[in-house]
């Protein structure tokens, strides 16, 4: 849900008195000067989540739900907006995103290559070019902290599904282990080239990396030791994923094929 935050009004300039639309502050030379108030975008989500509730409370099951299926692209019917997880998962309309809310530049401009959202759906975390996260504030879109996370770029970066835990990686082949209060607790040069893309399985215990060095490479979390190399591609891999409830994975190359593994 779109809204907007009304700032402005403080004291400054040695007074201050509330009117109108704005307020009076006094200037340098002695003469009252109207401040007009600071009108920004924000998106406040909190507002589908109350109205999730209150509809659970009376519904047998998702059907019940009078956006269960899709959402109705009106705006009479932004009341019924709901969190994501409330619509089916295999519906076009519920995960295409259609809004343009805003765009944000950080404090030092270089590209961007990964990001992800924390686990409580309030802030975002983005890896640039130089190495450094910066958490985003996800209702006002400014930023919170910026953190020198690694010696070159961030290439990829994945939440454990336990939410407690979430593994970066860089352009160096450098794989690092973060809490979830962004505290370094681990450093490992994995590969000799650039981590495309990083998973873990379904039960945490093991992560898988992927790398321009042709190699696909599955991680013990817990001892931080490689436990299996599969060099089936004949160049750079880019991306890895983890079966959602099975310990298989897919891996997809530069050298047009994708591969299914059975380690």
């Amino acid at each position: 849900m779109q809204g907007r935050f009304d700032g402005g009004g403080g004291s400054a300039g040695g007074g201050y008195h509330g009117g109108g639309g704005g307020s009076n502050m006094i200037g340098f030379d002695g003469k009252p000067r109207t401040r007009k108030p600071i009108v920004r975008k924000c998106i406040d989500p909190n507002s589908s989540f109350i109205s999730y509730v209150n509809m659970r409370k009376f519904a047998r099951d998702f059907r019940d739900l009078p956006a269960a299926y899709a959402m109705n692209p009106h705006s009479a019917y932004k009341r019924y907006i709901l969190p994501p997880g409330a619509f089916k998962q295999d519906d076009l309309s519920s995960v295409v995103c259609t809004k343009f809310c805003r765009s944000s530049t950080n404090k030092q401009r270089c590209p961007v290559n990964c990001l992800m959202w924390t686990p409580e759906g309030r802030r975002l975390i983005t890896g640039n070019s130089v190495g450094e996260f910066t958490l985003w504030n996800g209702l006002a879109f400014n930023f919170e902290t910026i953190l020198q996370a690694h010696d070159d770029a961030v290439r990829a970066m994945v939440w454990s599904h336990n939410d407690n835990w979430f593994v970066t990686a860089d352009h160096g082949g450098v794989i690092k282990y973060w809490q979830s209060s962004m505290t370094n607790v681990q450093l490992v040069r994995g590969h000799r080239e650039a981590v495309r893309s990083l998973s873990f399985s379904p039960t945490d215990y093991k992560f898988v990396s992927c790398s321009d060095d042709a190699t696909v490479k599955i991680w013990d979390f817990e001892s931080v030791k490689e436990e299996r190399v599969l060099t089936g591609h004949g160049w750079d891999v880019k991306c890895v994923a983890y079966h959602p409830s099975k310990a298989l994975l897919a891996s997809g190359s530069k050298d047009n094929l994708i591969k299914i593994w059975d380690p």
